[in-house]
């Protein structure tokens, strides 16, 4: 049991890593918008197939379907209500959303963009943990999943930091922290998976998450990408879904 635990730590982890390299890659390549834009769809479309594909099917074990459609519609109306009021809980989906005004007026939003994004970080990682330890969740889908959200995710709240003029080692730094609550999310999820709550209350708790991941993958393919790059995306999007269906089919037959 032990070993699970330092296993799901060291998946958080790698997912924060994965966040890092896409900050730094923007150090180092040049991702105009039509690259960010397919990269972006493609872990939209993961993030979608883990919710359609992986979460929500395997919570009618112990779920019915009110049960179900009343848990992801918090996750979703959570996520919605924070981008709407407070701010974009997820600077990859609205990465075509930073302009120039936005980038100019850093300064002014940084702590909402941290606050936001480290509450969407945290339940990334409860989502690793429920995925492991409950149920029979495809832990490799979600794990893939959030480990390929994380590359654009990184690299668009980068992008927006270089915008602002902060400096390599500032934005490695902020990023590496706010990511961290990702490890903190799956610690936590460890914590109350010991602590004697029913599978039930689990069940609800992914299905909440999957409303999330759902709230994510559409913000993602909707306004200006979508206008614009219409085949892009939508081919993207399609690949990133079929992408957690086929490992979950071929982790289902090993």
């Amino acid at each position: 049991m032990i070993q699970d635990y330092w296993y799901i730590i060291l998946r958080s982890v790698i997912v924060v890593i994965a966040a890092i390299i896409g900050a730094a890659s923007t150090f180092i390549i040049k991702i105009d918008h039509h690259r960010l834009c397919s990269l972006i769809s493609f872990s939209a479309g993961a993030l979608f197939g883990a919710a359609i594909f992986s979460i929500l099917p395997e919570t009618f074990q112990l779920l019915n379907l009110p049960e179900i459609a009343l848990s992801g519609f918090s996750g979703y109306i959570v996520f919605w209500l924070i981008s709407k009021y407070y701010f974009h809980v997820c600077p990859a989906c609205s990465a075509s959303h930073f302009d120039e005004q936005t980038t100019k007026r850093f300064s002014e939003i940084v702590l909402l963009m941290i606050t936001a994004l480290s509450f969407h970080s945290f339940f990334d990682g409860i989502a690793l943990t429920n995925g492991s330890q409950h149920l029979h969740f495809d832990g490799n889908s979600i794990f893939f999943a959030i480990g390929v959200h994380k590359i654009p995710e990184g690299l668009a709240l980068a992008s927006l930091m270089l915008g602002a003029n902060y400096n390599k080692k500032k934005i490695i730094t902020y990023i590496s922290l706010v990511e961290l609550t990702t490890v903190i999310g799956a610690i936590t999820g460890i914590f109350l998976s010991g602590s004697g709550i029913s599978d039930f209350i689990f069940a609800l708790v992914m299905a909440h998450i999957a409303g999330g991941f759902i709230f994510l993958a559409i913000h993602a393919i909707i306004g200006e990408m979508l206008n614009n790059h219409t085949k892009l995306v939508v081919i993207s999007f399609v690949l990133g879904s079929l992408m957690i269906l086929m490992s979950g089919f071929f982790a289902s037959h090993l």
